[in-house]
């Protein structure tokens, strides 16, 4: 049985590679893809339809690529970006 926010990667070619979030359980489950083959988070919108019953045949569990942001980096980046679009007109 497979969780809402649960993360897969496909062990197969079967499905595009990448990291995928349950989105939907049921019977297919629905995964959206969140991350490319390398871990790198990603807003494709892509999303698979999979059999339960082959889910774990083509599937492994994968770690959620959100797990390592750094929110203090993040606004570090933000506060960073908004210095440079002032910092153009001066």
């Amino acid at each position: 049985m497979v969780d809402i926010r649960e993360h897969y990667r496909p062990t197969t070619d079967d499905y595009p590679q990448g990291v995928y979030r349950v989105v939907g359980t049921g019977n297919p489950v629905a995964l959206l893809r969140v991350a490319d083959a390398d871990g790198r988070r990603s807003h494709t919108g892509h999303l698979e339809r999979v059999p339960a019953e082959i889910l774990e045949e083509h599937f492994e569990q994968a770690s959620d690529p959100d797990a390592g942001i750094d929110p203090i980096a993040g606004l570090t980046n933000a506060l960073q970006g908004l210095y440079w679009q002032i910092r153009r007109f001066f």
